[in-house]
């Protein structure tokens, strides 16, 4: 068995007996190691593999640990499960569930068009402003992992308009469904929990699968996913947690950092100890990131240390603008690659979306590749989730959501007033609407032409389950399906360049490639692919290329770089503008200033050699010309060693902006000058 070596503190956590321990893990202390080396020695006293269970929040995540877990211990790893913690309930509800009571994952934009359907009953404005469907849909995610019923979400106190729409939308949204046998995400952990919670021979049966569970990333965890991991791990309480209450920053959509903090009371007789040897990064940037954190009120504190001494010391780089801040990052971007560095050593990280699209058009100016983290996702692009559409609907016919997306997809005519009578048709005889199409024929007030583009609609999701009943690869159904709707011609036919096409038919291709790793045969092993599709979300094609890596702090999470760019270091973009301003209307609840320290040190910790941590004296944002700022308080630091932080300023002569302008103009002459040829 090849085990690496560990440092005291790793060492302790590793060698925990039975029981259960929380391991406080600092920022780059090594965590997975410990997790994996935990798993190995359990493996090495006589614990059979398939006993030991491991869960975290990302696939990445996931496949990291399972690929470390059998460098150590070969091929036993494979019998461990290791999974996400939605993974792990999809698992549960297909196997507890009734046998013949198939059912659908319902994704973000998937219950998002659901709540519009259900809107459809209420005005379609609040304030003057269109509804926010989002918004409401984190109410009612809030609402939901803090086991709130239905019936239980009054719009109370001072409530706003969006906390009276969910009240009235979530008892609607969730007999919707019901109806069409669909799961969203939260439920996904919710429907095990109150299997196990009142099964005892189903809760039985999966305490014996896992008689040991370890839980990365603790932190992160919200009130059902600690209550379905007290009902896996059971009186024998042996349960390993590790994470970080430093690095607790998913507040807004429902972690519960008192997960952590009352962790001996959920389970009695816990061990905990502290990782705080860094490994990541050099000594300026982790004295910096400790005196962050000196300033805020922590249950158990911690102090960074490592043996990587020497480095630059940490920048803070006052631009004179926002324009002059995009300048500084491309010329020092430049520079640092004619040195021969990575340029996936590179990281520009912004609390704030609008801060990255200067550096963007910089980056493309320059062509110098780059990756956007928190973009679209392969799986959510339109031309794959149009061809799985027409996959889920085949397994799932009851599948709504499905049917709305794809049978007027390619154009056939089907539009509003259609769809409302197919509606009609449905709700009168209480079936799905694909059986409404399968017979339009006896639906009154519908052309010919209609009636003939919903029977062919309807014919090719037919065949489509037929050829999978029979067996048929699924690679291959989805291929014949995408050359039945002429999906490769619709993408080239919509351009707007050829290599815009190319790139979303390589989409396409890729996700055939993965649906023939899968090798399902049965309808059942088909509905488990497209539900792990759907729970997919990393951009697996842009890992391991050379880029630039840009990204907002809550993506950068899990990550690290050589160098860092830290963007918008000013009060109102960090800490968020809303921080100071409970009665926000517009999110589901109010930022909290401690969670935003947090994040601050998240994004500071992600530096490994070198960090800038940049801010624009004026600044605009929005509307208007371009305002002062003031300096992020989290920047206001107790006494730091020397040399461990400097100060500069940048003054931009020339803003990139003027550059980027020139730029434009210069394409669009180009263009023209092609149309007249």
């Amino acid at each position: 068995m090849s085990v690496f070596p560990l440092n005291p503190a790793q060492l302790a956590a590793v060698a925990h007996g039975a029981g259960p321990a929380l391991v406080l893990a600092g920022a780059g202390s090594g965590k997975t190691r410990v997790i994996t080396q935990r798993i190995a020695r359990l493996i090495e006293v006589g614990n059979l593999p398939r006993t030991i269970a491991a869960l975290t929040f990302t696939n990445k995540a996931a496949e990291e640990m399972q690929e470390r877990l059998h460098g150590v211990v070969g091929p036993a790893a494979k019998e461990v499960w290791i999974s996400t913690f939605h993974a792990l309930g999809g698992e549960i509800v297909r196997r507890e569930m009734p046998r013949g009571s198939a059912f659908v994952v319902y994704d973000a934009a998937d219950t998002g068009g659901l709540i519009k359907e259900i809107l459809r009953e209420r005005p379609t404005e609040v304030d003057g402003k269109r509804l926010d469907s989002g918004a409401i849909l984190a109410r009612i995610s809030h609402a939901k992992n803090a086991m709130c019923a239905p019936e239980e979400l009054v719009a109370e106190g001072e409530a706003n308009e969006y906390d009276e729409l969910a009240a009235w939308v979530y008892p609607r949204y969730q007999a919707a469904l019901q109806r069409l046998r669909a799961l969203d995400f939260d439920d996904l952990i919710l429907w095990p929990l109150q299997k196990l919670t009142e099964d005892e021979a189903t809760r039985d049966k999966w305490r014996a699968k896992m008689r040991y569970l370890l839980v990365d990333e603790f932190q992160d965890t919200n009130r059902a996913q600690l209550l379905l991991v007290k009902q896996l791990v059971g009186p024998s309480g042996n349960v390993f947690c590790v994470g970080d209450d430093d690095q607790s920053i998913y507040g807004w959509r429902g972690a519960d950092i008192a997960n952590v903090i009352d962790f001996g009371s959920h389970f009695p007789g816990a061990k905990k100890l502290a990782l705080e040897q860094n490994y990541r990064s050099r000594r300026p940037v982790l004295e910096v990131a400790n005196a962050i954190m000196e300033g805020q009120v922590r249950a158990f504190p911690k102090r960074l240390f490592t043996d990587r001494e020497g480095g630059s010391p940490v920048k803070v780089v006052h631009c004179d603008s926002g324009e002059g801040e995009v300048k500084f990052v491309l010329s020092t971007i430049e520079k640092l690659l004619a040195k021969g560095y990575k340029k996936k050593e590179i990281g520009v990280l912004y609390r704030s979306n609008l801060l990255s699209r200067g550096v963007e058009e910089a980056l493309r100016l320059a062509n110098i590749p780059y990756r956007l983290i928190g973009g679209t996702s392969v799986y959510e692009r339109r031309e794959v989730k149009d061809l799985i559409a027409y996959l889920r609907l085949a397994v799932y016919p009851h599948d709504e959501i499905s049917f709305r997306r794809v049978v007027n997809y390619p154009a056939r005519g089907i539009g509003d007033v259609t769809l409302a009578r197919l509606e009609k048709y449905s709700l009168a005889r209480g079936v799905p609407l694909l059986e409404t199409a399968e017979h339009s024929a006896t639906i009154p007030d519908l052309s010919a032409a209609t009636r003939e583009s919903l029977l062919g609609f309807a014919r090719i999701v037919r065949i489509t389950r037929a050829q999978l009943d029979k067996g048929v690869g699924l690679s291959t159904v989805a291929a014949q399906v995408a050359r039945t709707i002429k999906l490769k011609e619709d993408i080239f036919a919509a351009g707007p360049t050829a290599v815009v096409a190319g790139r979303r038919w390589g989409n396409v291709e890729q996700l055939l490639k993965t649906m023939d790793k899968a090798a399902a045969t049965t309808i059942g092993e088909v509905g488990a692919v497209l539900q792990r599709l759907t729970l997919r979300f990393a951009e697996e094609e842009e890992q391991g290329l050379d880029q630039v890596t840009l990204s907002t702090l809550h993506g950068s999470k899990g990550l690290e770089f050589g160098t860092v760019f830290f963007l918008g270091c000013e009060e109102g973009i960090i800490p968020h503008s809303r921080t100071d301003n409970p009665r926000a209307t517009d999110i589901a609840s109010t930022i909290d200033a401690g969670e935003e320290r947090r994040l601050f040190y998240v994004g500071v910790t992600r530096a490994k050699e070198q960090l800038y941590l940049m801010r624009a004296v004026k600044r605009a944002m929005g509307r208007g010309g371009a305002k002062p700022t003031i300096q992020t308080r989290f920047l206001t630091l107790p006494t730091l060693p020397e040399g461990m932080i400097t100060s500069e300023t940048f003054n931009s002569e020339a803003p990139l902006q003027v550059v980027d302008i020139a730029a434009q103009l210069s394409r669009f002459r180009v263009g023209l000058m092609a149309k007249k040829t």
